[in-house]
């Protein structure tokens, strides 16, 4: 079988006609992209248009019922994928959640510590010295001995994002990393994401956050109905959008 993803070079992530299904319910209708390395995407869209399952079977959180996806050209499309491949793709694709998901019993320092000892099976010499150093990166290098009840919501979504960074990952999954936000939080955490893209690390990003969509990222893929109805850079996808229901969403963004 040829294969119909577009020509990027050593994409991170590549899809093929992802389907999604929860019985009969069809989440993701055949999803085709690519994300090269150092791409910054937003992924926009109404609530229930499958953004987020998209992202969680991206990182095989949820197994696709049909289709193709590769990671760093490896296939990982398999129903039931083994174990140590599982561990293996979530070492090179990581994923940060709306609600942090830290060990409340851990401090923050041990929370970080926790997959590269783990999964990447470091010495715990190197874990203290990588978790030291991305929480240093995302400012929060005086509260390694807190406890996340202890932490803001800013605080703790900049630990989960030090958490992925302790993986060295070819990219990130931000899955709406603010939504859960109080909104004079909301920038703190932006702030470490704009950095990151500033770097060079690759990111996938469902957002609500318009402003960041269009100054951040260099792609927007809008999702309706299970499928990617419109993609393009932020410029011609917010100014001169092509379909009615991209146009309607963004008007009624435009009125709050």
């Amino acid at each position: 079988m040829t294969s119909t993803l577009p020509a990027i070079a050593t994409p991170v992530i590549a899809c093929e006609n992802l389907h999604k299904s929860y019985g009969s319910v069809k989440v993701l209708k055949g999803v085709s992209t690519t994300f090269a390395k150092g791409d910054v995407v937003s992924v926009i869209g109404p609530s229930g248009c499958g953004k987020s399952t998209f992202l969680r079977c991206l990182n095989r959180l949820e197994a696709i019922n049909q289709g193709r996806l590769e990671v760093m050209g490896q296939d990982v499309s398999a129903a039931k994928l083994p174990w140590n491949a599982l561990y293996h793709l979530r070492s090179q694709v990581s994923m940060v959640f709306q609600h942090f998901n830290l060990f409340p019993h851990l401090t923050v320092l041990e929370n970080l510590m926790l997959s590269p000892r783990k999964v990447l099976k470091y010495a715990e010499a190197d874990c203290h010295n990588l978790a030291t150093h991305y929480l240093a990166k995302v400012g929060l290098e005086g509260r390694a001995d807190a406890y996340p009840e202890q932490l803001s919501g800013g605080q703790k979504q900049r630990v989960a994002i030090a958490r992925s960074l302790c993986m060295k990952p070819e990219a990130i999954l931000f899955d709406e990393p603010t939504s859960a936000l109080d909104p004079e939080l909301v920038g703190e955490v932006l702030g470490v994401m704009r950095q990151l893209a500033e770097e060079g690390m690759t990111m996938v990003v469902v957002t609500h956050e318009m402003q960041f969509a269009r100054e951040v990222s260099n792609r927007v893929l809008f999702f309706n109905d299970g499928v990617i109805e419109e993609e393009g850079v932020p410029a011609e996808v917010f100014s001169n959008p092509s379909s009615d229901r991209l146009k309607a969403f963004l008007s009624r963004l435009s009125q709050h």
